[in-house]
């Protein structure tokens, strides 16, 4: 039996149900369905709260399957060369030791290209994102703190300007994000400098990401990254799809299996109790009555 013909099938038996039954199995296909949908937010750290979310790209390399950020050298060659985004920023992580009025204390750090957070649509709360300036040598003792890493530094609302210590050493606080998002994730952001001869070094790798051109299709702007003059091939992936990880999406997958699995095994059961009830009513029709027993 083929596929249609398994499913003309399955269609068959399903109109079998009685509808109060076949209504049961839907609204708790439903339920399942958005308990699912709300558990799989909770790995999706992109809740679409950014302005339109869709136009936010992934850019990785194709070549490097442990390490997929795209080298310095390639992202400037993509910053230059391509067309079809309103703007191209990198990332990277790093740690600092930041003095607080409970001493020296370890964080981890975002190290951003100046513009990232504006190309994103992060909200400040206090001051500005970095501009073209800080991102070079000598002009990138600048940092942006996390809305709650400014309150345990006093919540100053003067705070703007004055200068905080990262590994010793004196950075002007610039800005101040607004709560929400940015607070589970580093709480210090400075500047990403692009060194001039660490440019072809295929070591300084680092997470692309882009806000393509309005009405541009993914299928358009990777045409426009294959022209550019880069070492290595360079896929795009929408932000929505990027930003789950390979383990969490093998997770969600597998709570879809379960639940596919409990549909299954609760429509077998219905069917089967219909089969059964259907064979002992033929039963009863069929059966010789015992005040009438048959000569």
């Amino acid at each position: 039996m083929n596929s249609l013909a398994k499913l003309k099938t399955a269609i068959t038996e399903l109109r079998k149900i009685p509808r109060p039954i076949l209504a049961v199995l839907v609204v708790f296909a439903l339920g399942l369905g958005v308990n699912t949908a709300f558990f799989s937010l909770g790995y999706l750290q992109f809740p679409g709260t950014y302005p339109h979310p869709d136009e936010l790209v992934v850019l990785r390399s194709e070549v490097h399957a442990d390490d997929q950020g795209v080298s310095a050298g390639d992202f400037i060659h993509l910053r230059n060369q391509t067309t079809v985004f309103q703007d191209l920023n990198a990332s990277t992580e790093g740690r600092f030791k930041i003095t607080t009025q409970d001493g020296p204390e370890d964080v981890a750090a975002s190290l951003v290209t100046p513009g990232f957070y504006r190309m994103m649509g992060d909200r400040f709360f206090l001051g500005y994102d970095f501009i073209p300036e800080d991102g070079t040598p000598g002009r990138d003792r600048v940092a942006i703190l996390a809305h709650a890493m400014w309150q345990r530094l006093g919540a100053d609302p003067a705070m703007i300007g004055s200068t905080i210590l990262l590994n010793g050493e004196p950075f002007t606080v610039v800005g101040v994000l607004a709560p929400g998002l940015r607070d589970r994730g580093a709480p210090v952001t400075v500047p990403l400098v692009l060194e001039p001869e660490r440019l072809n070094q295929d070591g300084q790798r680092m997470n692309v990401i882009g806000r393509l051109k309005p009405g541009v299709s993914i299928a358009q702007a990777q045409a426009d990254v294959a022209s550019a003059s880069v070492s290595v091939s360079v896929s795009l992936e929408p932000m929505q799809a990027a930003s789950l990880p390979h383990e969490r999406k093998f997770v969600l997958w597998l709570m879809l299996g379960v639940v596919a699995f409990v549909l299954l095994i609760a429509t077998a059961s219905v069917a089967n109790l219909l089969r059964l009830r259907s064979e002992a009513g033929y039963q009863l029709r069929v059966s010789p009555s015992p005040r009438f027993p048959v000569e």
